[in-house]
């Protein structure tokens, strides 16, 4: 009784984890009980269950401590020693079967009564279920022999049908191959398609780049084309503004101031109420032979009755026709004696002024003339016979009056042949 109760306190259920009772079944021949009551073990464990014991034995003998001699109060009796030796031998009887039992039937042992009609009742189940399954495998069984049946009966066919899908395979397969091909043909295509578009690329790029550099250096030359064409055009505007420029007409600048004609601020003659000085009518008298020497050099026409010298004021004037030439002075250096005797003509000086200066209007009338034939509307405005303009004598010996007249006449008629001049530098006529 000790070692049941023991064992009672030893074996707990795996599943509720509830203490169990070991007992006898009325009417079973329990071999193992017997061997737990005797601490035989049974002679039909296999090598594996002796060494599953082996180990459940020293697990178990791991789990009591070995004392000295020294420890050993009292020696117990030999009856208390028997008894514990044979609760291990069914201790580890047990747990071998529980062992086995485990492995058979991957149930976690022992169990308790409930416990065990619970897991009946599932393994009932699972049994159920696995003869349904069976049932269904063998209907799918069935189902496959039926079909074997129909495709024994439909063998020709499938062989036929088997034929075509060779022959569509090898057709495909044909197919495939040329794809490949073709798909290997279209890369290479690809390939040298993509290295020459790579090459327009550059040859694009290097166009472009030559492009904006001509189109710079075009728009450097426009610009340049404009500007000069600008300078043409101011320089073309400038040029037939100075076609219409008489530069003499501020070289030589005619105007009148009261009873004298001026030239250039110089006044020619002289009156009693304004006695003009001789270095301002010798100076006049200069710039009228310089006027009438420009203008003859400008329409190319040669004087053929005078030479003139225009030497500021002391310009010179000659006969072409004496002989040898005398030059005259047109220009008075000795006022005092050129007056004290300008009424006899007895001054040499005196004389040789006043030749000049019929000389001069001489030369004006010659140009006058020449002037007339080459353009008919051309007349002077003041007529010139002999040593008169107008009736008015260009001598000094004249009245200071008269002879202030005939010089302010003399420059109207030198005045109008500038402005032939003017026309005729412009239109460009040729001289004959």
């Amino acid at each position: 009784m000790a070692a049941s109760g023991e064992l009672e306190q030893v074996f707990v259920c795996q599943e509720c984890q509830r203490a169990l009772k070991i007992v006898e079944r009325k009417g079973v021949k329990d071999s193992t009980l017997q061997a737990l009551k005797t601490g035989e073990l049974p002679t039909y464990l296999d090598e594996s269950h002796k060494k599953k014991e082996g180990d459940a034995i020293k697990r178990l003998a791991e789990s009591f401590v070995v004392l000295s001699e020294s420890k050993v109060v009292k020696r117990p009796p030999e009856n208390v020693v028997g008894n514990n030796t044979n609760f291990h031998a069914q201790v580890q009887a047990l747990s071998k079967i529980f062992e086995v039992v485990s492995d058979k039937c991957q149930v976690d042992c022992p169990l308790c009564d409930q416990c065990s009609i619970d897991l009946l009742r599932r393994l009932r189940d699972k049994i159920r279920d696995v003869e349904e399954e069976c049932k269904s495998f063998q209907r799918c069984i069935d189902l496959l022999k039926k079909e074997d049946l129909a495709k024994q009966h439909n063998s020709e066919k499938e062989k036929e049908e088997e034929e075509r899908e060779k022959l569509l395979s090898m057709e495909v397969r044909r197919q495939i191959e040329e794809i490949r091909k073709e798909r290997q043909r279209m890369r290479k295509q690809t390939k040298q398609l993509e290295e020459d578009s790579k090459k327009l690329d550059e040859c694009e790029r290097l166009f472009w780049e030559e492009y904006q550099e001509y189109q710079l250096e075009l728009a450097v030359l426009q610009d340049t084309q404009g500007a000069l064409q600008q300078k043409i055009e101011i320089t073309q505007q400038q040029l037939e503004q100075l076609k219409y420029t008489n530069v003499y007409d501020d070289a030589f600048y005619i105007s009148s101031k009261g009873h004298f004609g001026c030239i250039n601020g110089f006044k020619l003659g002289r009156t009693s109420s304004e006695p003009v000085g001789w270095d301002e009518i010798n100076a006049a008298l200069g710039q009228v032979v310089l006027l009438l020497s420009s203008i003859a050099k400008q329409v190319q026409y040669e004087f053929q009755t005078v030479i003139l010298q225009p030497l500021g004021s002391y310009s010179r004037i000659a006969d072409r026709k004496s002989s040898p030439e005398i030059f005259n002075e047109l220009y008075n250096y000795s006022s005092s004696e050129f007056f004290i005797r300008q009424g006899t003509s007895s001054s040499s000086a005196g004389k040789r002024f006043n030749t000049a200066l019929s000389l001069l209007l001489r030369a004006v009338k010659e140009l006058g003339d020449y002037g007339s034939r080459i353009d008919s509307s051309f007349k002077l405005p003041k007529t010139i016979s002999g040593d008169k303009i107008e009736g008015f004598s260009i001598q000094a010996v004249a009245a200071e009056g008269d002879w202030t007249k005939a010089l302010k006449y003399l420059l109207l008629d030198l005045k109008a042949l500038l402005a032939w001049c003017s026309q005729h530098s412009a239109s460009g006529w040729k001289t004959r």
